[in-house]
């Protein structure tokens, strides 16, 4: 027998052994919430700005006129450059799909109440092209305190349409009416209302009736949503349905997804690829005349774990794959060309409960999860002990964490726009205090996920590098902390960093002998805005070091399109005076690439110094000059 005699044996096959599934390992029994509890829910929950949609009823009566103003984002997405200058090697677009303990939480809300500890909040939001609000509600709408900061970094935001198993009525799903498919001119207008960026549509329920009539009016669906919703929007494919109607997951772009990758704007694919799915798919996207880069492959986060409840999860690699190696497939999609969607970004803090009950004296659950959150992203070594409920080993601990960060392949993205960016350095959770103690309160964080501003970079080399500093020559290094609070800001630091021996309590004997770097130099943003005098500068800084043999500063690099070649402009901050206000951004040079401090210095204090400490930094179109106060503070030149 072959597939001319035959051609449906796969598929056949594939939905028998599903029904023989079901049979022998059936679905248990719901025990959540009924209907009309979920309902009553969900009008709680649009009171605090929280909305999505459980049917297609729901959905159908939607009318943008009944959207509350609290329900609504307000902050536009920031046009961002392409890249930061100085990127060489390859890099993946990252793509973050939200899963974090089923959505919709009172800390994303317009009215979040204070928090026994921190939750989930991306802190490398320079490092995200995509962010999609993911939960098992059939419409996914983002919450406005996450598109509000997310827009503010320049990340575009996605709901989610969800057809899972359960969904009943699907058939209901391609309707139309005047001619138009009701869920796609819905899901647009719901982008336009509530001021998010597109839709990744997942659907994971075999077709109904036709298979081959049901997959062409999905495409025809899917290219109505994506010409409605228009180019500065994005519409993603997730892969599950396939064209002959059955959930059949493929692990990259082939011949049975293609056809919906082609009418969205590209596609999530599941997460057990393999380096020879990565080749295939690349020849599918040549023949398409598709990008790579707008097919992002699937990490599962989760896949690490050794107490899942039934079967593994798989993901690249097969063996120790997610969890803290999510970044070692990363570095393969970066090497391929391919865009990275990580699942469930919010592991660090799911896996690691963000329990308020200490471990000991000094760690809590919470302080183990931002640790391997860092661990993810940055390299930063692992705690020991992580007091997770994983039973085999130490299943996070692997060779490779280190030398595969996030952050090394992914690509890195300008702070700010070319012509606007400020900070005042709010952390996406406050200290609460007791006004009339200035102690901290019981329950002692206040969410403020909403006005979270971009993280400065606060270390001068690799995560790698610094962790072991103190092992190799002496040197002088500028670093930063954030300070939280009602008056948050950035101090920086400077210390001696390296081997060398105490003497009694004098000056370490090998200080005088070492050759230091005279200039140390700390990078706290990179930027990408033009050099032509029409920007300006207003940077709020307090000097906080009283020594006379210690200069420091503020530093802007310029860069040379043509050459290649930088120059620093440089403005000493003293205790007694900040710098200038209205500083202009200005210079031979055609661009603004960086923003930092320096220290110029051979002070051999060894013990950690504050230098300086930071509350605001904003740089903007310039105001016009009043002829009758024409004057201009100029800066330091220095070239590199």
């Amino acid at each position: 027998m072959n597939n001319s005699t035959f051609p449906d044996w796969k598929r056949i096959g594939r939905r028998i052994g599903k029904r023989l599934r079901d049979v022998l390992r059936p679905e248990p029994i719901a025990t959540g919430p009924s209907p009309e509890e979920r309902r009553e829910q969900r009008l709680r929950d649009a009171l605090v700005g929280l909305v999505y949609f459980d049917t297609f009823e729901e959905l159908r009566s939607w009318q943008s006129a009944d959207v509350e103003q609290l329900q609504q984002a307000n902050q536009p997405l920031l046009p961002r450059a392409a890249s930061v200058h100085n990127q060489s090697e390859p890099k993946t677009r990252l793509l973050l799909c939200h899963d974090y303990r089923g959505g919709y939480h009172e800390y994303e809300s317009v009215r979040p109440s204070p928090l026994a500890s921190e939750w989930y909040s991306c802190r490398h939001l320079h490092y995200v092209d995509t962010f999609i609000y993911f939960s098992h509600k059939l419409v996914c709408i983002p919450p406005p305190s996450w598109i509000n900061t997310l827009h503010r970094h320049g990340v575009k935001v996605l709901g989610t349409f969800l057809i899972e198993p359960q969904t009943p009525n699907i058939e209901r799903f391609l309707l139309k009416e005047n001619g138009m498919f009701i869920v796609a001119r819905k899901l647009v207008d719901m982008a336009d209302t509530y001021g998010f960026d597109g839709w990744l549509f997942n659907i994971e329920q075999d077709a109904p009736g036709t298979e081959r009539s049901w997959s062409s009016n999905l495409v025809d669906l899917l290219t109505e949503l994506r010409n409605l919703i228009g180019e500065q929007k994005k519409v993603l494919w997730y892969d599950a349905l396939t064209t002959e109607g059955d959930v059949y997951y493929q692990n990259g772009l082939t011949s049975a997804n293609r056809p919906y990758a082609c009418a969205a704007n590209g596609l999530f694919t599941n997460y057990k690829w393999t380096k020879e799915k990565l080749a295939e798919s690349k020849v599918v996207a040549d023949e398409l005349g598709m990008s790579t880069t707008d097919v992002f492959f699937g990490i599962d986060v989760w896949a690490q774990d050794t107490n899942m409840p039934g079967p593994p999860r798989v993901t690249y690699p097969r063996d120790g794959g997610g969890g803290t190696n999510t970044g070692l497939a990363a570095s393969v999609l970066s090497t391929n060309g391919f865009s990275t969607a990580i699942f469930a970004p919010a592991w660090t803090y799911e896996h690691f409960s963000t329990s308020s009950s200490p471990i000991s004296e000094s760690v809590t659950s919470a302080s183990i999860a931002r640790q391997v959150d860092d661990c993810l992203w940055t390299g930063a070594r692992l705690p020991d002990e992580l007091y997770c409920d994983c039973k085999k080993g130490k299943p996070h601990h692997t060779i490779s964490y280190k030398n595969h960060p996030i952050i090394r392949y992914a690509r890195e993205y300008p702070a700010g726009s070319s012509k606007f960016f400020e900070t005042r350095f709010l952390q996406a959770f406050q200290p609460c205090l007791d006004m009339a103690s200035d102690h901290r309160c019981k329950v002692p964080y206040w969410p403020t996920l909403s006005s979270q501003d971009p993280e400065p970079n606060l270390i001068p080399m690799s995560t790698k590098q610094w962790e072991v500093v103190n092992d190799g020559p002496m040197v002088r290094v500028l670093y930063g902390e954030l300070m939280a609070g009602p008056d948050s800001s950035l101090k920086i630091f400077t210390k001696l960093a390296g081997c060398y021996e105490e003497v009694d309590d004098q000056v370490p004997q090998s200080v005088a002998s070492v050759d230091r770097l005279p200039v140390s130099k700390l990078c706290l943003y990179k930027l990408e805005m033009p050099a032509d005098g029409s920007l300006e500068a207003t940077i709020d800084v307090q000097g906080r070091l009283y020594e006379d043999k210690v200069a420091y500063g503020i530093y802007m690099s310029y860069l040379n399109r043509t050459s290649g070649a930088t120059a620093d402009c440089t403005w000493e901050v003293s205790p007694s005076d900040g710098i200038p206000s209205d500083l202009p951004i200005q210079h031979e040079n055609e661009a603004l690439v960086e923003l930092g401090v320096y220290m110029n210095s051979r002070y051999d204090h060894s013990s950690p110094l504050v230098l300086m400490e930071m509350t605001r930094i904003i740089i903007k179109p310039k105001k016009k000059i009043s002829m009758s106060n024409p004057t201009v503070n100029h800066p330091t030149f220095t070239k590199n």
